[in-house]
């Protein structure tokens, strides 16, 4: 077996054009029209996993695929073959779920089966690419590869695209990289450029679905008579072939050198490219999971024509771990693994992967939820496998579901109590994982709280359904075409039974637990009174906030020689303890005011020696204060 080094999402796309050279020498006039498109996806165990900006592999991949799957097909017709997607350990397991159908059948289609679909197993790309070959039946297509990692099941999917070239079988492969390491890009990028196709890279969600844009982007492109993927035997290039004492292969990787200096990285997960022919040395040893090199030996080799030279070293098999999670005697998915020595993380790796690590002792850690917090401490050996098995405690998951008297179903916040203390929160739409027991379920939602009740949770995957005792309230503001600062959108409830406030939006149904409440509005908008009202059960209210009559002031500045500079501002302020919003103005600008007197007075340094005024504020009319400059 092969080192898990994991996918994220392998996707194939098939458009080949007919008689287009990604392999073949020709391009045939008609070798642009379109034809199939295959979506092969990865579904294996690692795309549990997070990007760097913390995402969910197979969240950020389905999220980005559906987007995808909504762009304009054309007249492609669409397929989708999942992998990786039903058993842990099969590098077989690959299904034409999809048969190819017109865009709009197949979007839905396949959208509904990525909602299903749970990774799982390994990621036998070669297989599944080989498959998809198969799948398109000799007709014209391109190839969409997306992945956070290299081959794990079957020969370098590099090689694999110069037995294609070999055979003159017409398909790019165009490569998104998402999160890899260096050599990783080195070796999924020889896969494109070997292909004719393009390379992209991704190492976050958005910069995920950003790079389908640009791949599906490539993949319309004409393919060019004048195509020029890399040749088989073009310059001078190493393969290395890696096995231990007992014949198992591993990914090995080290430094290239010549005359005892060195000059490049190599990596047996590829071709790597030599300058000229001459006499070389590696230094090679398997990668483990940390990313060092165990126990790299030296080879001596010499270059001496155009072409392929193949290495064979015989490596030292390192320690091997994998894990196995159990609940009640049952398989579980699990969750990460961390490894640790004296408290300091080494490695990570996921159930069904095996993770080549160094002998040592090492304490690993996982936590599938909250209740299984796990720790084993295990002894790892070189050339051993060790198995470590997570027993869990057993949980279930469950939904909540609140009902309003009127027959709506909603979803929202809550709680699990025991003995007076907090054990769960319960977080609206997505299922809850707890141990199954007895509870107190509460909500302390500001405007319908639920009173506690009792609630028994032991049936796996169920909803409950729990009544809420409601009634309705509607706000409104009067429309007026002149008493509004500017327009509401919003007030603020306040419950006067149990205190506290919370914002509520206008012209909607709010429901709130009955009682007595207060409706305060919103007060950078205009001039109004709160409004207390009460709500009985299943009884909808309709409060309207009525804005107060309101005039307008105007200020301008009289033309004069004596202003230091033209005045660009100016301040009223209340003569008679008015309310007030914002007495800054500008001039020429209307500004709403409650009627009564005001002083007027200029502002800044053009208008500083303004001589003020009183003005007087009159319902539905405007006024306009000239200011004039203070005598000297």
């Amino acid at each position: 077996m092969f080192e898990k080094i994991s996918l994220i999402i392998v996707i194939v796309i098939g458009c080949l054009f007919v008689g287009t050279a990604a392999f073949a020498d020709e391009a045939s006039a008609d070798a642009t029209d379109p034809t199939k498109v295959l979506v092969i996806y990865d579904s294996s165990n690692s795309m549990w996993g997070e990007l760097s900006d913390k995402s969910r592999k197979y969240e950020a991949g389905r999220s980005a695929l559906g987007a995808f799957l909504a762009t304009e097909f054309g007249t492609h017709e669409v397929g989708f073959r999942p992998y990786g997607h039903r058993r842990k350990t099969d590098c077989r397991d690959s299904e034409l779920l999809v048969p190819f159908s017109e865009p709009s059948v197949a979007k839905t289609k396949i959208t509904s089966a990525i909602e299903n679909i749970r990774p799982t197993g390994k990621t036998p790309i070669t297989y599944s690419l080989k498959e998809g070959l198969k799948d398109l039946d000799g007709e014209p297509g391109d190839i969409l590869l997306i992945s956070d990692g290299i081959e794990t099941c079957d020969i370098d999917p590099c090689e694999l695209m110069r037995e294609w070239r070999a055979a003159n079988v017409n398909i790019r492969v165009h490569v998104v990289g998402v999160g890899l390491s260096e050599l990783e890009q080195a070796a999924m990028a020889c896969i494109a450029d070997v292909s004719g196709g393009k390379y992209f890279d991704a190492d976050s969600s958005d910069r995920f679905a950003e790079a389908l844009t640009e791949a599906g982007e490539a993949i319309d492109e004409p393919v060019s008579a004048n195509a020029n993927p890399v040749e088989l035997a073009q310059g001078y290039a190493l393969r290395i072939r890696a096995t231990d004492d007992q014949g198992r292969s591993f990914i090995v990787i080290g430094k290239l050198l010549k005359d005892g200096e060195e000059i490049a990285d190599v990596t047996s997960n590829g071709r790597n490219v030599i300058e000229a022919p001459g006499d070389y040395t590696i230094e090679v040893g398997p990668v483990l999971r940390d990313g060092s090199i165990y126990e790299p030996v030296a080879v001596d080799f010499r270059v001496t024509e155009p072409g392929d030279v193949t290495v064979d070293v015989t490596v030292t098999r390192p320690a091997i771990v994998f894990a196995s999670f159990l609940e009640n005697g049952e398989e579980h998915r699990g969750s990460q693994i961390v490894a640790y020595q004296n408290g300091k993380e080494m490695f990570k790796f996921r159930a069904s992967d095996e993770a080549l690590a160094r002998p040592g002792e090492y304490e690993f850690r996982a936590s599938p939820n909250d209740d299984n917090k796990l720790k084993l401490i295990e002894r790892l050996n070189a050339g051993e496998e060790t198995e470590l098995v997570f027993e869990l405690i057993n949980t279930i998951q469950f939904y909540v579901r609140f009902v309003l008297p009127d027959g709506q179903k909603f979803r929202r916040g809550s709680e699990l109590w025991r003995d007076g203390k907090k054990v769960y929160s319960v977080f609206s739409g997505n299922p809850t994982t707890i141990q199954p027991g007895v509870y107190e379920l509460r909500s302390d939602n500001q405007n319908l709280p639920l009173t506690p009740i009792e609630i028994e949770i032991s049936e796996d995957g169920k909803t409950y359904e729990v009544p809420v005792d409601a009634g309705w309230v509607v706000i409104k503001y009067k429309p007026d075409d002149f008493n509004y600062i500017s327009e509401p959108d919003r007030a603020n409830l306040e419950s006067l039974d149990r205190g506290g406030s919370k914002y509520a939006g206008i012209n909607t149904a709010i429901p709130v637990l009955p009682g007595r409440y207060r409706a305060n509005p919103h007060t950078a908008r205009g001039f109004f009174d709160a409004i207390d009202f009460e709500v009985a059960t299943n009884e909808t209210v309709e409060v309207e906030f009525i804005p107060k009559p309101l005039g307008e002031i105007i200020v301008n500045y009289a033309a004069s020689d004596l202003w230091p500079r033209q005045p660009d501002r100016a301040s009223v302020y209340p003569a008679e303890g008015q309310k007030m919003l914002n007495g800054f103005m500008r001039p020429g600008v209307a500004k709403k005011f409650l009627p009564g007197r005001y002083s007027v007075k200029g502002g800044g340094s053009g208008g500083g020696n303004a001589a003020p005024q009183e003005v007087t504020v009159i319902a539905g009319k405007t006024v306009t204060v000239i200011l004039q400059p203070a005598a000297e």
